[in-house]
Formats: structure tokens, C-alpha cells, sequence
């Protein structure tokens, strides 16, 4: 189910191509989110930077390497938002 949902996207992506490798949207808007939602969730950057890892090796391992390089820039810049040195782990309990 997940191959084909990001297949579609992938394609769409192709034929519009709406975020024209643009991550600022990425950085403006979900990421300041995060930031103000996740902490009081209990949910932890480690978590997320787990996440983050996971989906990128299931894309790896199911995508074509041609869908992979559309999605590279925004992979990459969500791994160095939520990178350890800018969101270090929270000491409280959490997910």
C-alpha cells in the first residue's frame, strides 16, 4: 500500500512538480510546528530522527533510484532539521 501511495506521488510529483525541489515550505511551516508540537507530546527528536531513517531506507528499498532523487532534497533537509546537534534528545520520558 505505501509503494503504490508514494508511486502516485512520486508521479504527480513528475507531472507537476509543485514543490520544484523547493524545501522551503518544509522549513517555514512543518518544522516550527514540530518544534512547538512535539515536545509537549512526549514525542522525542530521537524518535523522529528514527523515523526519518526508517522511511528514507524503505523508500531506498522499495523506490527506483529515479523517484528516489526526486525526494533526496526533502529527506535531506528533514535530516538536517531535526539533526541531533540542533534538536538534542530530551531528558524527560517520551515515545
Amino acid at each position: 500500500m505505501l509503494v503504490f501511495a508514494l508511486s502516485d506521488f512520486t508521479h504527480k510529483l513528475k507531472a507537476d512538480n509543485p514543490l520544484e525541489e523547493n524545501v522551503e515550505s518544509i522549513k517555514d511551516e512543518l518544522f516550527p510546528l514540530c518544534v512547538m508540537l512535539y515536545p509537549p507530546l512526549k514525542v522525542t527528536w530521537r524518535l523522529v530522527r528514527t523515523m526519518l531513517r526508517l522511511l528514507v531506507e524503505e523508500m531506498n528499498n522499495r523506490l527506483p533510484a529515479e523517484d528516489m532523487d526526486i525526494f533526496r532534497p526533502y529527506w535531506q533537509a528533514l535530516w538536517k532539521m531535526f539533526d541531533a546537534e540542533i534538536l538534542p534528545d530530551q531528558q524527560s520520558e517520551g515515545w
